[in-house]
């Protein structure tokens, strides 16, 4: 009897533990006081003209503030969504909010656990990207896309290792940002989304040469970069340059018009895992490159606007999973014989070439005619 007593008890108190720890996952922690006067220093600073840090005020737990998102567990600050809302168009009476603006205060150092910080969209006013942001290292997702911020962007954010994500995209018509040399982005080595639309590149020739050591690119943006080609990377009979981008997915190099009289590399035409492929606005010259091209995952191409000439390649007809092609305002001709067996198409733009193949009737819904 007490043998049996016993065991009950000890089974007992063995679903007790259990409960315990498992009640003890959903319990939200409140945050740190210091954190939370982090955050309050960080909104002196700030021009809030619509009000949208308005449930930041001392008397209330900052997890509950609106935009900041904290550890249940422990009660750390892990993300900040600051990003300014964009009006839902179809929302009758949705106004536009005002943006945030002001400095940006050094207090975010002390938010040692935050692994998320999207300032995008708002209006900084031509102040520099503060270099205390690579001090952040617990970052995995960093935005901060069309917020106003102008000069060099700080060599400091190759200290995030970290980060998964970096958005740093700015205006393609003021080039507010630049960068002289891309060396520090070696230092993302877990890198997997990088956008850096509108910055201006032109000084940083290594560009190329830096994303290559980054094999867990998945995404990269570089459009209206003001990007150069050094000859050697032209992929010619002198030299072949061995691309690295064993995950890359979306490659996107349009408008950088420094391309100019250059032929298409040649390395980008062996990226098997390439589902979107946009090379559009570019100056690219002469005919598509000829031989093996191993684009077997393709689904959208956009070869618009370059001076691309001669024929449509074999290896094109080959790409047989492609959604959508743009091959617009080129010097392209001959026939088009073989592309109707592209089941997958429902989108393609021929349009301003010189080709001499009539398109069948099917296709005229979503075809734009040569």
């Amino acid at each position: 009897m007490i043998m049996g007593g016993s065991t009950h008890f000890s089974v007992f108190l063995l679903v007790a533990i259990i409960l315990l720890c498992s009640s003890s996952k959903t319990v939200n922690a409140t945050c740190y006081a210091s954190e939370k006067q982090a955050l309050m220093d960080f909104k002196k600073d700030l021009e809030d003209l619509s009000g949208r840090l308005s449930s930041w005020i001392h008397d209330v737990d900052c997890c509950k503030w609106e935009g900041v998102v904290c550890s249940n567990r422990s009660g750390r600050v892990i993300q900040l969504h600051l990003q300014r809302p964009v009006p839902e168009i179809h929302v009758v009476g949705d106004e536009e909010e005002s943006p945030l603006s002001g400095k940006i205060s050094h207090s975010l150092q002390n938010l040692t656990h935050l692994r998320y910080l999207d300032l995008s969209l708002n209006d900084f006013s031509g102040i520099p990207i503060p270099s205390f942001f690579g001090s952040l290292r617990s970052l995995r997702y960093l935005d901060l896309s069309g917020a106003g911020f102008q000069g060099m962007v700080p060599y400091q954010l190759g200290n995030l290792s970290s980060l998964r994500t970096l958005s740093i995209t700015c205006s393609v018509y003021s080039s507010d940002l630049q960068v002289d040399n891309l060396q520090w982005l070696a230092g993302l080595s877990n890198l997997e989304h990088l956008d850096m639309s509108g910055v201006d590149l032109s000084l940083a020739s290594n560009w190329l040469e830096v994303i290559n050591t980054i094999p867990s690119l998945v995404e990269v943006h570089l459009s209206s970069c003001q990007l150069d080609l050094i000859s050697h990377y032209l992929g010619r009979d002198t030299f072949v340059f061995h691309a690295n981008f064993s995950s890359l997915t979306v490659l996107d190099l349009s408008r950088n018009r420094n391309f100019l009289g250059h032929l298409i590399p040649r390395w980008i035409f062996g990226l098997t895992t390439l589902a979107s492929l946009d090379l559009s606005w570019n100056s690219f010259e002469g005919p598509l490159p000829r031989g093996p091209w191993n684009l077997t995952s393709l689904q959208h191409l956009d070869l618009s606007v370059n001076y691309l000439n001669g024929s449509l390649s074999d290896e094109l007809i080959h790409l047989n999973n492609l959604i959508s092609l743009n091959l617009s305002e080129k010097y392209f001709e001959g026939f088009l014989d073989g592309i109707w067996n592209w089941s997958s198409l429902t989108s393609l733009n021929l349009s301003y070439n010189n080709f001499a193949t009539f398109l069948p009737s099917q296709l005229s819904t979503y075809i734009v005619k040569a």
